[in-house]
């Protein structure tokens, strides 16, 4: 859900909110597209790596994140296309997605800065929503805290307002998109961090991304529910809640192939 501080844009793109069963209300499904940096000769101050090495792995695990635990609708991009609007953003229009997620590490702040950046489209109020979110879910796992005076940038203030290429060209093709700059890997230290906490960094990612859609995470743990207060009761073990029917049925062909019974109930 949305807090406290984003309510006021957030009742601005009530149009993109559907009733579901209950009188609840909830997101349309979004498909999200992520780019990771293109960037390799953008060394990082520690751990002879670089920033592109460094981010589509980044991307990669956020890609399984939202897909196994979230159900969500990912595209990584192609990584041989560039990021001018007939490359990675064209490439977003054509396969559906709707958010636009360019993935960065930061530099320039001569060593000693630190803090995730995230850089918005200002004609987009989920983007600048979706940036809020980034930011405070990526400064709230980095043990560095962060010393930036703006952690919101306007992207399209930049080059005499012509805009970063990956908050324009998405923006053009009617995206919502965050170009979001994790931290500083000129900082050796949030540099080696990066790297050790990649798995963590996406798991961070996916957080703001599922707060932002508003989208639970699938039951992964098994709960032993009981059913009555019988002397011959039963426990029943539950292995998946979801959303969609189509994704239970699968399951339970799944439980029924490896000899366990399996039942679909709602509530």
């Amino acid at each position: 859900m949305c807090r406290r501080g984003h309510r006021s844009v957030m009742e601005r793109c009530r149009k993109d909110v559907v009733k579901i069963r209950g009188g609840k209300a909830k997101m349309r499904r979004e498909t999200i597209y992520l780019s990771p940096s293109k960037q390799p000769e953008n060394r990082y101050a520690a751990g002879n790596t670089n920033e592109e090495k460094e981010m589509v792995a980044v991307a990669k695990l956020l890609k399984k994140i939202l897909e196994e635990d979230y159900g969500l609708a990912v595209v990584l991009a192609n990584l041989s296309l560039d990021i001018s609007q007939r490359g990675r953003p064209k490439e977003a229009k054509d396969k559906g997605c709707s958010l636009y997620i360019a993935l960065h590490s930061n530099a320039g702040g001569g060593g000693k800065a630190s803090g995730a950046v995230a850089l918005y489209h200002p004609k987009s109020p989920k983007s600048l929503v979706l940036s809020k979110i980034l930011v405070e879910e990526l400064d709230g796992i980095c043990p560095y805290k962060s010393n930036r005076a703006r952690n919101l940038v306007n992207g399209m203030e930049s080059f005499n307002g012509i805009g970063f290429a990956e908050v324009r060209s998405p923006f053009n093709l009617g995206l919502t998109p965050v170009l979001m700059e994790t931290n500083f890997h000129d900082h050796k230290d949030i540099a080696l961090w990066i790297i050790g906490h990649k798995e963590d960094i996406a798991k961070a990612y996916a957080r703001a991304i599922a707060r932002f859609l508003e989208v639970d995470q699938k039951a992964q743990e098994m709960e032993l529910i009981k059913e009555s207060p019988k002397e011959e009761g039963l426990y029943r073990v539950q292995v998946g809640a979801f959303r969609k029917r189509e994704n239970a049925e699968t399951l339970v062909q799944k439980l029924w192939q490896q000899g366990f019974e399996g039942f679909i109930r709602y509530s």
